[in-house]
């Protein structure tokens, strides 16, 4: 009896320490949004328009909303997810809609593109390739921002994770600002730093495979009959090329005209020469991965243009089946390499389109959304202006790289469409740009990696809170130029 009584003691007491160790700002967010969806589920405030069904839906999801945002006891993503999966079976959501986002095809270029990052991290691949360009160029602020750009390019052309690109440009602008004696909250250092995260970030959202927003925003679509198809590789890059070219260059010019650099760069392209030697010769899983990726990346282009029927997906599963039988992907990277947080995160998000559509919530939404987009329907300038700006604001509560937006927001586009003659493509560059804001670093989780790698010898909060505003105006400025081409193509 003492033993048991003194194991609740010790349980309790590790119990209650985790708790203190928590915030109170999760528990009292966790508890404020658990509240709320216990009161819709209860008291039914819409009971007229919306079924039972739909208001336990509604119920779960603010649970589950609370837990992502606030992570109360360092919940993961994915134990959320979890968490709002077992309680959709246990409400009586059919299997089939509640796991729509794991059949999609959506995942299975997710699962395959990560592994992929990992492998070009593992091999060395990616800091190689950045060295090679450095190499070749005496060093100035404009040679290795245009390297940098150059080398954020092609690495999202070999994996669409964000997340790599990051980790593989920081550390080397880091070694960079080091050897020549920069501190990264210099007025020089946190301009090359806070730009070498821009260009891994904004450029690849230009393509569907050059970032996850691709795939995930497919499987949105693929969970919505009247939407599956439409997104293709080129109608991709064809409404969002542009708005990420023009992106890059003005974040880029506006932030070097702001932080003025001033002292000379004391470093020659010899230093890069013998950090380029310190890595070796090519190896052979080197040369392996990036000849997988480039083809990768050849067939989804030519795909595009219907030179073959291989959709994307079976392109990624069959070079993950071919390096793997040629020793680049072992089986231990499988389980290291894939980040199955995310994956669980994200296809249980993307299940979230199908749920919502079978149980009438989207046209319930629908029905909310079309009464306030009217009156700015019909002037694609104000329509595009207006949207962007209540993004930039709500992305201070959505802090999933909006895809809780995307996946609320989905399922309605059909009837937005019918009703206003909004084009569903047209929302896809306006979340992105979204997603990618950063006026508070909780926001976006891509700074916080690379405020994780650069750790106290990085960027200060001034300048990132400077460099947040100055993406957030070149947003705007990118929106003046691409109005017209996208009402020139169709698009509005």
């Amino acid at each position: 009896m003492l033993q048991v009584v003194s194991y609740i003691v010790r349980t309790s007491a590790l119990w209650y320490s985790e708790f203190m160790k928590t915030s109170r700002l999760s528990i009292t967010g966790t508890l404020v949004t658990s509240s709320l969806g216990l009161m819709i589920g209860i008291f039914l405030p819409w009971e007229a328009e919306l079924s039972v069904l739909a208001h336990r839906v509604l119920m779960i999801l603010l649970i589950t909303v609370g837990m992502w945002i606030f992570k109360p006891f360092g919940i993961s993503l994915s134990l959320a997810a979890l968490f709002m999966l077992s309680s959709f079976i246990v409400i009586g959501i059919p299997m089939s809609y509640i796991f729509s986002g794991f059949t999609s095809s959506a995942v299975w270029t997710l699962i395959p593109a990560l592994l992929f990052g990992y492998i070009i991290l593992k091999t060395g691949l990616g800091k190689r390739i950045a060295l090679l360009l450095l190499k070749q160029f005496e060093p100035s602020y404009k040679s290795l921002i245009v390297i940098f750009s150059i080398v954020g390019i092609i690495l999202s052309i070999l994996t669409p994770s964000i997340t790599v690109r990051v980790s593989v440009l920081l550390p080397v602008a880091m070694s960079c600002i080091e050897a020549c004696n920069l501190k990264g909250s210099s007025k020089e250092g946190g301009f090359i730093l806070l730009t070498t995260m821009i260009v891994a970030i904004v450029p690849g959202t230009g393509w569907l495979t050059g970032s996850l927003y691709g795939p995930v925003t497919v499987g949105m679509f693929e969970s919505v009959p009247q939407l599956v198809g439409l997104i293709t590789f080129n109608s991709w890059a064809l409404l969002n090329l542009l708005p990420a070219v023009l992106l890059t260059v003005l974040v880029i010019g506006i932030g070097y005209m702001v932080f003025r650099p001033q002292e000379q760069l004391n470093i020659s392209k010899d230093s890069f020469r013998e950090k380029y030697q310190e890595l070796g010769k090519t190896t052979r899983h080197e040369k392996k991965i990036a000849v997988a990726l480039m083809l990768c990346f050849l067939l989804f282009l030519t795909g595009g243009f219907e030179w073959h029927p291989l959709p994307v997906p079976a392109i990624l599963l069959g070079a993950v089946f071919v390096l793997a039988l040629t020793g680049v992907i072992q089986q231990s990277d499988i389980s290291t390499g894939i980040n199955w947080d995310n994956v669980i995160f994200i296809g249980s998000a993307m299940g979230l389109s199908m749920v919502f559509g079978q149980v009438g919530i989207a046209h319930w939404v629908g029905g909310w959304l079309i009464p306030i987009l009217a009156p700015i329907s019909g002037s694609p300038w104000l329509f595009v202006y207006a949207t962007i700006f209540f993004f930039f604001i709500w992305r201070f509560f959505d802090i999933t790289t909006v895809v809780l937006t995307k996946a609320i927001l989905v399922p309605t586009l059909p009837l937005i469409s019918q009703e206003l003659g909004i084009n569903p493509f047209i929302w896809i560059p306006l979340l992105v740009m979204a997603g990618n804001t950063f006026f508070l670093s909780y926001t976006n989780s891509f700074v916080l990696i690379g405020k994780s790698i650069v750790a106290d010898k990085g960027w200060s909060n001034k300048q990132e809170n400077a460099y947040g505003l100055i993406y957030g105006g070149a947003c705007l400025i990118a929106l003046a130029i691409a109005i017209p081409y996208w009402m020139a193509m169709g698009f509005l």
